[in-house]
């Protein structure tokens, strides 16, 4: 029994202890990823893209709604097509990639911990990482953020290894990924990582000249930088011989004028730090205490610089950006909480109040991620079996107090809050399948295109807005904002998506399908919808519209 107690406690042996956490976490990573319908707007984008390229053939260049799409990097892309090769175009083949990758985040953070730190450092990166916040709420997303992240943490394993071995062979892995990653999300990525990477050799030689000069000759910039350019500006190379300005004015608004010349509120200088409130959680307030701490013992910080370097670079870049959303930062989570390793390693607080406001930075976040099961299994209106969810994560918490003289209490500070949190995570990935109840959107494409077999070059029709997803459900051109009076008017075979108000505009049109569709803000504000979806169980609608499909031959 305390065999098995000791890998909740992450006292296992190192090798069988990684082995049940990745299981555990690879579990809940895909525990229902694939039951949704593509989310509208931006996984339509790529999801929709990828359909086109097996529809034309042509996997160079991307479109959405059957429109050039130059807006980001081919990696994402053709990292879905190849899924979706393999498994199939659907939710599970689109999906599978990025949760995958997300996992794989998670592996690497924990190799850089391992690295960095020893092994139970490691542990620590792991456990972390896998429980972040925000992770959980992009790991299942058909769109850039997980494969950047995961090119991104390779990228810097690769180099610190290559660094620190004084392996070349290491540094060509490092300017491989470092490409994949140019390939993923664009150039601007190079002067992140080399910023990076730039602070991070100036302070690790103390800005002695030679020591900076041997550094500069292991990278053998000579190699790398070609190298670097050739695999992530291959593509934009290609893109802009072939379609010239019209590629370059929409790549080039996308990268650099995004984040320099995007109008703004202002700088925001606190704008990231409130996201790092959130989304790093149940951590953050374990960093927030880390980071203040190693500020005040700046001259010690020379087990922190790699990691340090890559979090402050990133930082200071994307708030002097104009352009800022929360998952920016998303590539520096593996540097954040692994400024937090040190202290579980080593700190051992001196005072009462020290004491107890390092082990609160833990343990709150632990008693209120087991509050926010209790609530959610409340407002999502679960069977009343999911109340063991909580109950276990608070058997488990007792047990960590009753023995907290016995095991290593930096361990039960990490554990605390991550098998907490995993109850949050079991009871909203169960939820998640009563959504579905109100996005029909796979109904409608499986009504136009096998129930009633309307041919594809027959465009969809969509009144007053475009519904991202509809062009992949439909499998068709989808005209957006059309009037019902255009609609009316149209000649020859016509299908259409229209509102039950304007039903008695149109003349000669049979209604093959109706239903309720999202009629507010975007789906990308999950909260609001979940709330939405809730509100519907309950008959109230307000958030939904009443549409018909329509169609006249």
């Amino acid at each position: 029994m305390n065999q098995m107690l000791s890998y909740f406690t992450l006292s296992a042996p190192h090798k069988k202890q990684v082995t049940f956490l990745m299981i555990i976490i690879s579990a809940f990573y895909l525990f229902n990823f694939h039951v949704n319908d593509i989310w509208t707007p931006n996984e339509s984008f790529y999801a929709e893209a990828v359909r086109e390229m097996f529809e034309s053939g042509n996997f160079l260049e991307f479109f959405y709604n059957y429109e050039p799409r130059y807006n980001k990097p081919p990696l994402t892309y053709w990292i879905i097509a190849g899924s979706s090769s393999i498994f199939g175009y659907n939710e599970f083949g689109i999906r599978l990639p990025i949760v995958l990758m997300g996992i794989g985040s998670i592996w690497l953070t924990y190799l850089l911990g391992r690295r960095l730190y020893g092994n139970q450092g490691g542990i620590y990166a792991m456990v972390m990482m896998a429980l972040s916040l925000q992770m959980l709420a992009l790991k299942q997303f058909a769109s850039p953020e997980m494969p950047l992240t995961f090119f991104f943490t390779l990228t810097m394993y690769w180099f610190i290894k290559g660094y620190q071995d004084e392996k070349f062979r290491y540094i060509l892995l490092f300017y491989i990924a470092l490409g994949l990653t140019v390939l993923t999300k664009g150039y601007p990525y190079i002067i992140v990582i080399g910023g990076i990477l730039g602070v991070f050799v100036l302070w690790d030689t103390r800005l002695n000249w030679s020591k900076i000069w041997s550094k500069v000759k292991l990278l053998k910039l000579y190699i790398g930088i070609p190298l670097v350019l050739v695999m992530g500006l291959s593509w934009v190379i290609f893109m802009y011989l072939k379609d010239g300005q019209d590629f370059w004015a929409i790549y080039r608004r996308e990268t650099f004028e995004r984040a320099l010349t995007r109008k703004t509120n202002g700088m925001k200088p606190f704008f990231y730090f409130e996201v790092i409130s959130w989304s790093i959680a149940p951590y953050s307030l374990a960093f927030f205490y880390a980071l203040i701490k190693h500020i005040r013992e700046w001259r010690a910080l020379k087990n922190i610089s790699f990691v340090f370097s890559w979090f402050v670079v990133m930082l200071v870049i994307f708030t002097i950006a104009k352009g800022k959303l929360p998952p920016y930062m998303l590539q520096a989570h593996p540097a954040m909480l692994l400024m937090i390793v040190p202290l579980l390693l080593e700190y051992k607080p001196q005072g009462v109040f020290s004491k107890s406001l390092w082990k609160t930075t833990f343990i709150l976040p632990a008693v209120l991620s087991m509050a926010a099961t209790v609530y959610a299994v409340v407002a999502l209106r679960m069977h009343f079996l999911f109340f063991l969810v909580p109950v276990l994560a608070l058997a488990v918490l007792i047990y960590f107090v009753a023995k907290r003289k016995e095991i290593d209490s930096s361990n039960l500070l990490v554990a605390a809050p991550f098998w907490a949190l995993l109850g949050v995570l079991l009871v909203f990935g169960a939820y998640l399948p009563r959504m579905e109840k109100f996005r029909p959107y796979d109904e409608i494409g499986r009504v136009i295109n096998e129930e009633h077999q309307i041919p594809k070059d027959i465009p969809i029709q969509i009144q007053a807005t475009l519904i991202h997803n509809i062009p992949i459900y439909a499998q068709r051109f989808a005209n957006r904002d059309q009037t019902p009076q255009q609609i009316n008017d149209m000649t020859g075979p016509t299908l259409a998506l229209v509102r039950e108000e304007n039903m008695s505009d149109l003349e000669g049109f049979e209604s093959l399908w109706t239903g309720k569709i999202y009629d507010f803000s975007s789906e990308s504000q999950f909260l609001k919808f979940i709330i939405a979806c809730l509100n519907a169980e309950q008959e109230d609608y307000s958030k939904f519209a009443d549409y018909h499909l329509v169609y006249r031959n």
